[in-house]
């Protein structure tokens, strides 16, 4: 009997705390509880000058962290505003945010002070319901309860004094222990400065019980597209393979449609804090409040980076999460230069100038680790030579199959950099200026139409100066990036549009449909088209940029086919290959025989597909069949003629 009550008293205990605290937390969050009286004590913690003076500020020196509260519990903070004065260009990444709960070692929330806000990109204006950086503050509404104690951190990694550092902190006092179902704040920040190919971004990985309440993120492309938009986000809770939360693409996931079409917003519990298009950079926000995702054990939130991880960018995030402790222990953030920015765009792909060397042997080089520079530097490394004036050395680089290629240096600048001619054979094809004050990524040198010599491009740098306020003149080097000289085919004879039936986006059957210009091709004839009327071919000319668009082109443009023709002209039996995209499906006739098929869904782009194309002596008929789906029209296609000895035209000619 004595077991039964005490049972049953045990029971009604947590009963009644429980509701204690339910009630205690929806009279304070609850608007519309707004007009009850409340059972709790608000004190607010700042940074107000303590002696009577205005001195409302702190300053924080370079290396050292400032407590800015510690205080007991039970409570819960319910409101964070800063403002900050900084003279580092980067401080929103090297201004670090920690927050501890009950004595706890590691930090339950360790971000850099941008990214807790809205974004480490820039400080910009906006509002949600939870953070915001509203006319020059910063704010935070995210609850934070709290049993025994509260730590904030604020950690200065900015390399210099932060000369004033303004704060309120609101925390509501309460008079019994939180129980036992309150989860604590977390946030985690993380950085991929360039995504791994074929592997999902991972926003979280958590362990514990707890639920998952939002996250930023601040992306940018190396291309300055937005791709990697079409990312899909991928939830897995407690162990499950395949994810519970499957999403249809970046911006969906952020409530937001077609690449953020009407640009920036604020909404409470979604947004778009920036979208530059200029350089590819979009900075988002999402808040799971009825949505929120609870787990029991374990979350892993990924999201890709572009279809399919087919794009490689520069990822991060701030993860916001409540979990019963203990917290699994964080990562070590990056050290603070690798979590600015980018300053400038070194596009994926290339040479690793770190992979080749110097033919002649002369001069010592050396692999050089530049993360403590900037995060711009590909693979974080640069080959550095230690030269001085008059000194000279060759790169051979290696191009693959093209013949004539663009070529565009990479290179770092520093205090004891020095000034750079470079040559192809004997003659001078650019030059940079490695000095600057501090040591920072360069801007490119574009060196144009090179030929390749078996594959290879030979360049030549010989260090011919320095600025007077060097001691040195080395010279450091990134990477190289080369790209073919495309020369498109000309003009087109073209006809279309001709009808594309379609069940889905699998089942489309124009491509496969066989058209009056597959079997005769008479330049003078009409036929019906799409909506029956009346079409003939016409000539066009191909933009200098190659992108030849059918969507302005014909209407409709939409589930339709066109036909591309030109002529060849080979002096002799010859194979030669055949370059080009297409937006969507294509097939490639040559002398009425079909020796090429795709159909798909995809974006038109340079050098998509290579075939070889078996020219017969005299003069060949290229026919090209080009299908869209939806949206964008359009094809590249180019030859490759080494021996320059072909004709490329719309109309066989007598010779």
């Amino acid at each position: 009997m004595l077991r039964i009550t005490i049972f049953c008293f045990t029971t009604l205990f947590c009963c009644i705390s429980n509701l204690y605290t339910q009630s205690v937390f929806d009279n304070i969050l609850n608007p519309g509880r707004l007009p009850y009286l409340k059972k709790s004590k608000l004190v607010q913690i700042s940074s107000f000058d303590s002696t009577g003076g205005n001195n409302d500020r702190i300053n924080i020196h370079s290396g050292k962290t400032a407590t800015i509260l510690d205080m007991e519990g039970p409570a819960m903070i319910t409101r964070i505003w800063i403002t900050i004065d900084s003279r580092d260009p980067h401080f929103l990444r090297r201004i670090i945010l920690r927050m501890f709960w009950d004595g706890e070692k590691n930090p339950s929330v360790e971000v850099p002070v941008g990214d807790f806000f809205g974004t480490g990109f820039q400080y910009k204006h906006y509002m949600s319901a939870f953070t915001g950086m509203t006319s020059g503050g910063y704010y935070c509404y995210f609850p934070m309860p709290f049993n025994r104690s509260a730590r904030i951190e604020v950690e200065n990694q900015t390399g210099q004094e932060v000369y004033a550092f303004y704060y309120h902190i609101d925390v509501q006092q309460f008079e019994e222990l939180l129980d036992e179902d309150v989860a604590y704040f977390h946030a985690q920040w993380r950085r991929e400065i360039r995504t791994a190919p074929g592997e999902n971004y991972v926003i979280l990985e958590a362990e514990g019980e707890g639920h998952f309440v939002g996250v930023n993120m601040s992306m940018e492309s190396y291309g300055r597209g937005l791709g990697y938009l079409e990312g899909d986000e991928m939830v897995y809770v407690d162990g499950e393979k395949f994810p519970s939360v499957y999403g249809t693409g970046t911006e969906d996931y952020f409530t937001s449609g077609w690449y953020f079409r009407d640009g920036e917003f604020s909404a409470p519990y979604h947004g778009l804090i920036v979208k530059d298009d200029s350089l590819g950079r979009i900075a988002a926000y999402r808040f799971h409040v009825g949505d929120a995702i609870p787990f029991k054990r374990f979350i892993r939130f990924t999201i890709e980076h572009g279809h399919a991880n087919s794009e490689i960018c520069d990822y991060s995030s701030t993860a916001f999460w409540y979990q019963k402790e203990p917290h699994r222990k964080f990562f070590p953030l990056l050290r603070p230069a690798l979590r600015i920015p980018l300053r400038m765009q070194v596009p994926n792909g290339g040479i690793e100038a770190e992979d080749l060397r110097p033919v002649d042997g002369k001069l010592k080089c050396r692999v050089m680790d530049m993360s403590g520079y900037g995060p711009e530097w590909s693979h974080l490394k640069q080959i550095f030579i230690p030269s001085k004036i008059g000194d000279e050395f060759t790169i051979p680089i290696p191009v693959g199959k093209e013949y004539k290629v663009n070529v565009d240096v990479c290179f770092s600048k520093g205090p004891d950099y020095g000034k750079v001619g470079i040559y192809s054979g004997s003659k001078k094809i650019g030059t940079f200026n490695g000095f600057s004050q501090e040591v920072v990524p360069g801007r490119k040198v574009r060196l144009m139409n090179l030929i390749a010599d078996h594959g290879m491009v030979n360049l030549t740098f010989k260090v011919e100066g320095n600025d007077e306020k060097a001691e040195a003149a080395f010279v450091g080097i990134d990477k190289f990036l080369f790209e073919p000289v495309r020369e498109y085919i000309p003009r087109w004879n073209m006809i279309g549009p001709f009808p594309n039936p379609r069940e889905s986006d699998i089942k489309r059957y124009g491509l496969d449909a066989v058209y009056l210009p597959e079997n005769e091709i008479d330049l003078t004839k009409t036929y019906r088209g799409a909506e029956g009327q009346q079409i003939g071919w016409t000539l066009e000319e191909t933009p200098q940029s190659g992108y030849m668009s059918l969507w302005q082109k014909y209407r409709p443009y939409e589930m339709v086919v066109a036909y591309a023709l030109t002529y060849i002209y080979s002096p002799r039996k010859q194979t030669i290959p055949f370059l080009f995209g297409t937006d969507d499906g294509s097939k490639v006739f040559l002398n009425g025989k079909e020796i090429y098929r795709y159909l798909g869904v995809r974006i038109a782009e340079p050098d998509q597909e290579r075939i070889s194309l078996n020219l017969k002596g005299g003069w060949n008929t290229l026919l090209l069949k080009i299908e869209n789906n939806f949206g964008g029209y359009a094809f590249y296609a180019r030859v490759i003629d080494r021996e320059k000895s072909l004709i490329v035209t719309t109309h066989k000619k007598v010779r």
